[in-house]
């Protein structure tokens, strides 16, 4: 087998490890979610995502570091003679610095906002805010230390270890939150600490699996190297930018909604966005199972092979979100009500929205990888996050003159739009990007794909009748799945794909079956 089917394979297991871990942790998700809000009531449920908000704005550099750790640790694993302890060891000094530049905006910015702007419907509730904030800030300052660990699981490509890691943590998620239903005590707090405690658990493990693993390269060691130190945070205060503009598209949706609607349209808003959470996640994992090989072909200067992932996780991730969308859009409000002992208000309108709004933005897909492998990340991320911080005074306005909530997903779709054309400049002036070669390899097969299952959808609800029994709405999610799937197939894929499909499909029950 040659070393080019050799990592094509490679790829395809990691996908298929990450979506195992995906579709466990959204049926766990789906029942913590439920048992989450019947345990705190509709209020307390919107006053969390509230404050879980702001932790998330101010844990912008967390996420941004994510990133950067796992590229600089592939950059140097496909560099001649890289030294991984010491980019290890520099990230983690890094980690280790931000994690206390959190903690100081939390108990100053953090408790500011909370004191003097946050709406809550019962003001009685303000303690349990505050307390609530304080224990989620200790556990995003413990999520920040452990994402050397993670990243470095990533870089070697063990996604069996980290997928067994969130899989655990989440079930381990799950039996408190049942435990939780039987509280006589203070659930919103409580639920704090649980989730604290999730992040304390998947730290020791993340850390125990390194240390067992690549002790040499998680060795503590100072480096003075500052110029290392100086690139590493001009990356990650660039990438901080791109990652404050999803912050800014969710969490600052969040707070905006608040300030004008109160807790209750926040729940609503907060069931919208775990469904979008639990669609995304997938798109998100195919692009970290090629990202490796992505960043160590373009640093080890193989560029035609990097460029040959990214048309490919660009097609895939958008075809796969076609599947994921249309599927939740078929029957969404019997999902809802199926899943939720209470609907809050404006789920329905919020969730099909931003369902729509995750499809537009899978289109990204493989980009974003690129531009990380490369380097070349300063104007990507400038442009992205001046045009996503713009929809927030938008959204200001336009709630001030008394639009509905749900504009604020609406705006968002727009500057998505907007940003892509923007992004596609920005590839061909800064990278030599073909945008066309681009365009016709990764866009022009899912985009007849969408065409064609928005005509099904629009014969669906011609023929189908409203307000069936949930056997009916289960049996139209399957035939649209099916439909979607066997779209994706044949118009979705290349002839050689298919056949690759067919003959490794083919090949697979053969050996089930135990024919030569």
């Amino acid at each position: 087998m040659s070393e080019y089917s050799r990592d094509n394979m490679r790829i395809a297991r990691n996908t298929l490890i990450v979506y195992v871990r995906m579709v466990l942790i959204i049926l766990i998700g789906v029942l913590c979610t439920r048992f989450v809000m019947q345990a705190l009531g509709v209020s307390d449920y919107g006053l969390y995502g509230v404050v879980g908000g702001l932790i998330a704005i101010l844990g912008v550099l967390n996420t941004a570091m994510n990133t950067t750790t796992r590229r600089y640790i592939n950059f140097e694993m496909g560099r001649p003679g890289g030294d991984t302890n010491r980019i290890f060891n520099i990230c983690m000094v890094i980690h280790i610095g931000l994690a206390l530049l959190i903690f100081l905006l939390a108990q100053t910015i953090g408790l500011f906002y909370i004191y003097n702007w946050l709406n809550l419907d019962d003001p009685s509730k303000l303690p349990d805010a505050v307390f609530v904030f304080e224990v989620s800030t200790v556990s995003a300052c413990i999520g920040i230390i452990n994402l050397p660990f993670q990243g470095l699981l990533e870089a070697h490509e063990k996604f069996v270890q980290t997928a067994a890691v969130d899989i655990v943590a989440n079930l381990l998620r799950l039996g408190a939150i049942v435990l939780l239903l039987f509280y006589k005590g203070n659930a919103l707090r409580m639920y704090s600490v649980i989730m604290a405690g999730m992040a304390l658990f998947s730290m020791l493990a993340f850390h125990l699996l390194c240390r067992r693993q690549w002790p040499e390269t998680i060795r503590w060691r100072f480096f003075r190297d500052w110029d290392a130190y100086r690139e590493i945070i001009a990356f990650n205060n660039y990438t901080a930018l791109s990652a404050g503009a999803y912050v800014a598209r969710t969490q600052g949706s969040t707070l905006l909604v608040n300030f004008f609607f109160g807790t209750v349209v926040n729940a609503g808003l907060s069931v919208a966005y775990q469904v979008e959470n639990f669609s995304v996640t997938g798109v998100n994992r195919l692009g970290s199972a090629a990202a490796p090989q992505v960043t160590q072909n373009y640093s080890g200067e193989n560029r035609e092979r990097s460029l040959d992932l990214v048309y490919k996780i660009s097609r895939y991730s958008a075809l796969l979100m076609t599947i994921v969308v249309f599927c939740g859009l078929v029957e969404l409000d019997a999902v809802l009500q199926l899943w939720l002992p209470t609907v809050p208000e404006g789920a329905l309108l919020f969730t099909r929205w931003t369902l729509i709004s995750a499809l537009v933005r899978s289109f990204a897909g493989g980009t974003q990888t690129l531009e990380q492998a490369t380097g070349k990340i300063k104007w990507f991320q400038i442009c992205n996050s001046i045009m996503s911080l713009l929809c927030l005074p938008v959204g200001f306005a336009a709630f001030k003159l008394g639009a509905p909530p749900v504009t604020i997903i609406w705006i968002y779709i727009g500057y998505t739009v907007a940003y892509r054309v923007v992004e596609f400049w920005l590839l061909h002036r800064l990278l030599d990007f073909d945008v066309m070669i681009f365009i016709r390899k990764a866009y022009l097969k899912p985009l007849v794909v969408v065409a064609a299952m928005t005509l099904w959808m629009v014969l669906y609800r011609l023929v189908i009748p409203a307000n069936m029994s949930i056997w009916g709405s289960l049996a139209g999610i399957a035939a649209t799945f099916v439909a979607a799937g066997l779209l994706s197939f044949f118009a979705g894929c290349f002839p050689w794909e298919r056949e690759a499909v067919t003959r490794n499909l083919t090949g697979l029950v053969h050996r089930l079956f135990g024919r030569k």
